[in-house]
C-alpha cells in the first residue's frame, strides 16, 4: 500500500493537537519507547525494528515528493558531520522506493543511515500527521519528542541541546 502524506500546514498540527498525536511542533509527544515496526536499510537491504535504532539520535521522516523535505536535508547532513560519535542521525523515507529515495539522498549528498519505511508504519506510531517530522530519541530509545515541520541548520542543533546533550 503506497501511502501519501500531507505536507506540514496549520490544520495539520492543530488535527494533531485535537486528536492528542505526538507530532504538535517541537514540544509535542515522548515518553514512549521507539515502536517495534520494519524499516529496511537502505545500504544494506536488511530489515529490522525501529525499536533497535538506539540512540542518543534524531530520526527524521521524509519523502521526495515533500518541498520541506528536501528543503531540510542537507541541514541535517551539515549537523550530523558536526555531531559524528555524539547524536546519531537516521533517516526514515515514508512509503517510496528505495530507488527513488537513493538517487535523492546521492543527489543531496547524504551519508547518515537511510532506512525505508514502505507502509508509512512508524510514522503512525509516532502520531505523525504531516512530513517532515522528527522524533528526538534519548539513549535509552524512549522518544523524548517529535518535532512537526522542516528544520534549519541551527535548529536542529538547538532541538540536541534541549534534549541530548548537557551543554546550553
Amino acid at each position: 500500500m503506497r501511502r501519501r502524506w500531507t505536507l506540514v500546514v496549520p490544520a495539520a498540527a492543530v488535527a494533531a493537537a485535537v486528536l492528542g498525536l505526538a507530532s504538535c511542533g517541537s514540544g509535542g509527544g515522548g515518553g514512549d519507547a521507539l515502536p517495534d515496526v520494519p524499516l529496511t536499510a537502505m545500504e544494506s537491504g536488511e530489515v529490522s525494528s525501529a525499536a533497535d535504532l538506539g540512540g542518543p539520535a534524531l530520526v527524521n521522516l521524509w519523502a521526495t515528493y515533500c518541498a520541506p523535505c528536501r528543503a531540510e536535508m542537507p541541514a541535517f547532513q551539515v549537523v550530523s558531520d558536526e555531531l559524528s560519535g555524539i547524536v546519531r542521525f537516521v533517516g526514515v523515507n515514508q512509503g517510496e522506493d528505495g530507488a527513488s529515495a537513493q538517487a535523492f539522498l546521492d543527489e543531496v549528498g547524504v551519508t547518515f543511515d537511510q532506512y525505508l519505511d514502505e507502509n508509512g508504519e512508524l510514522a503512525d506510531s509516532l502520531g505523525i500527521a504531516a512530513l517532515p517530522a522528527t522524533a528526538v530519541v534519548d539513549a535509552d530509545g524512549t522518544v523524548l519528542t517529535v518535532h512537526s515541520g522542516a528544520l534549519d541548520a541551527q535548529e536542529i542543533r538547538d532541538l540536541v541541546a534541549a534534549h541530548l546533550t548537557d551543554e546550553p
